[in-house]
This record gives structure tokens, sequence and C-alpha cells, in this order.
């Protein structure tokens, strides 16, 4: 599997890392990197069409077989979630103290299976998307 948006980000960042592909949503480039010695997984978010910002699967399969969200510890260092769109790009790099304060991962809450991000382009959003993305902005940078 190519993972071209963090070969990008990696060559702008002159970052090196090595990754290992998970065949889990396989769709959506996912994979394990280090980077500078940290484990962080790698998703790359799709754009829909009927709505604003993009979609990404981020689920583990549990010691039953069925799915699952990540929990804090399976996390390592976190999330990189690559977004394209007409042109601009950019990475949300969600530590996974920030994801547990998303609901992203379980712990306190249940956890979730796949979310949606809303890069600072993203606008004319309704109210629970706008504070969606006011959550995820320290997160997010184009580059």
């Amino acid at each position: 599997m190519r993972f071209s948006a963090l070969e990008e980000y990696a060559a702008v960042r002159g970052e090196p890392f090595t990754v290992i592909p998970e065949t889990q949503n396989s769709d959506y480039e996912s994979g394990l990197a280090c980077i500078h010695g940290d484990s962080w997984h790698v998703r790359t978010a799709r754009i829909t069409p009927t709505k604003p910002g993009a979609f990404l699967a981020f689920w583990r399969r549990d010691g039953e077989g069925r799915t699952a969200p990540f929990g804090r510890r399976d996390i390592g260092a976190g999330l990189l979630v690559f977004v394209e769109d007409s042109g601009r790009r950019g990475v949300f790099r969600f530590t996974a103290a920030h994801l547990e304060e998303l609901g992203i991962t379980a712990g306190a809450r249940p956890g979730k299976r796949g979310f949606r991000v809303y890069p600072v382009w993203c606008d004319e959003l309704n109210p629970q998307a706008t504070r969606t993305q006011r959550a995820q902005v320290p997160a997010f940078r184009e580059y």
C-alpha cells in the first residue's frame, strides 16, 4: 500500500518515517507510522459529496472479531488524519489525550468507529459541525 499523503507531509516537514500497513480500514490508507520514535496511527480522510468535511473509519477488531473503537491505551502517540480538497492539504495531528477529550477513543465515553473532520477551510457548517470544528482546530495544520 502506498501512503501518498504521509509521504508528502513527511517530505514537507523533513520528518523521516517508517510505516506498517494495517489491514483494517485500508481504504483510508491506514497504517501505523513511526515518526521520531513515536508510534502514530495514520488515516487519509475522504471528502463526501453530500456533507461538508471529510470522513474516516478508525476502529479495530476486538478479541471476538467484532469492530470496536480504539481505547486510549491502544493509540500510541495518537492519530494523523490527512485531508485534501480542491488543492488544499492539511493534517490533523490528534494526540491520544485529544482523541479521548473528543470522545473518539473508548474510556469515559464509549468511543467511535468513524468520525468527520472539518479543516479550517470548511465553512457554512451547522451548529454541531461548527462545535466539532472548533474542538479539532488545535490539531490541524495546513501544508
